[in-house]
């Protein structure tokens, strides 16, 4: 799916160096960088969240606001709000990867965290222990927090969650 021959224009672009590791093809990665220039509007080399729900809208994948935020946050490795190509290719590859338990745990996690804050937090293990009929002190709830809360920052993200789980 040639979505524009935009990678031809560009003589520093070399496809091979993405298919080192045989994830990808190197049919799919000039694939991927059509759709990628494609999207990148103002061809900077970089797309924001914005274009990246199109450019993966464009390779047929679907997935929640949600899950495309923490994604995108999840492989903009230099955090400038960003995606270059190798970070993009890098998302492609995790989502790639994501497997039913994943997909697993982060129904567990959006479970606790019912206001989508993107984080779990004491009063949401308090909320979700009292729908199901038990009592939590406030005391208890944050020290369940603060056993998952592997970065120390108050609260628990996806990733805190599950390396808690897979290590538990």
């Amino acid at each position: 799916m040639a979505i524009s021959n935009l990678h031809h224009e560009k003589q520093h672009f070399n496809p091979d160096h993405y298919t080192e590791d045989g994830f990808f093809t190197r049919e799919q990665i000039l694939d991927y960088k059509d759709t990628f220039d494609a999207v990148d509007k103002d061809g900077n080399g970089h797309i924001d969240v914005n274009e990246l729900t199109e450019c993966l809208s464009l390779v047929g994948m679907k997935m929640s606001t949600i899950h495309l935020t923490e994604l995108f946050e999840e492989t903009d490795t230099n955090e400038d709000g960003f995606l270059d190509f190798g970070e993009f290719v890098h998302m492609l590859k995790l989502r790639s990867l994501v497997s039913s338990e994943e997909e697993d745990l982060r129904i567990a996690f959006n479970n606790f965290d019912k206001n989508h804050s993107r984080f779990i937090e004491a009063d949401d293990i308090k909320a979700l222990l009292i729908s199901l009929g038990e009592r939590i002190s406030d005391e208890d709830a944050a020290e369940m927090i603060k056993m998952a809360d592997l970065d120390g920052d108050g609260k628990v993200s996806f990733q805190d969650y599950s390396t808690f789980i897979k290590n538990s």
